[in-house]
């Protein structure tokens, strides 16, 4: 029995969600394995590159996503989001979450949260390992060991296998899963609040 969370650090719904993320692990953690799936949203042919005409679309989607969520866009990432030729390519944050799923497992759902904070908030870039080594220092997960697994050739095609199997989970994101007995149950798809996807959970009896 475990809950199953699909994303994609490139995702505003995902960051708008990501508050709620930290929640459901802190309150589950000790009695439900919790495994976190980025999908590559925007990885191989599908890499962006920030544009003026991509800016003002965020900035026209974002607001919804912050008063839906109620979870704040820092300026920062609004003025960042100007810069032109900045690649979004999904495959670099998801092999930094795969590589701490695979070096520091209980800090997988911390790690991930903060890369997205670390784009929607901070304003980094999360083309640069400065940004992800930023992080491993706050959390206190070994920053040789976290470069040496990231880089590595082992861990590129481990983060390949990852989208593969989140695409067999889910097709949109943010998707809250619930595997039990063999089954999946949807907990979320979009955005649920806090309370409401406890009471799913609550009401599958995954606890027993």
């Amino acid at each position: 029995m475990k809950l199953i969370y699909i994303m994609d650090p490139l995702c505003g719904w995902c960051y708008g969600n990501s508050v709620n993320t930290q929640k459901l692990y802190e309150k589950y953690k000790d009695v439900l394995e919790f495994d976190i799936l980025p999908a590559g949203m925007w990885a191989g042919a599908n890499t962006r590159m920030q544009s003026k005409p991509m800016a003002q679309f965020i900035k026209k989607h974002d607001p919804q996503v912050q008063q839906t969520t109620d979870t704040e866009f820092g300026k920062s990432y609004f003025e960042f989001i100007e810069k032109e030729n900045i690649v979004l390519d999904s495959e670099v944050p998801s092999r930094a979450i795969v590589s701490v799923k695979n070096i520091s497992p209980l800090q997988a759902i911390s790690f991930a949260v903060e890369v997205q904070k670390a784009r929607y908030w901070y304003g980094r870039d999360l083309n640069l390992e400065e940004t992800y080594l930023s992080i491993c220092e706050d959390l206190k997960i070994d920053k040789k060991q976290f470069l040496d697994t990231f880089h590595s050739e082992i861990m590129k095609k481990e983060t390949q296998d990852t989208f593969a199997l989140a695409q067999e989970y889910a097709g949109s994101y943010p998707t809250l899963l619930a595997e039990k007995d063999g089954e999946n149950y949807i907990l979320e798809q979009g955005y649920a609040s806090f309370e409401n996807i406890v009471s799913r959970i609550e009401n599958l009896n995954l606890l027993n």
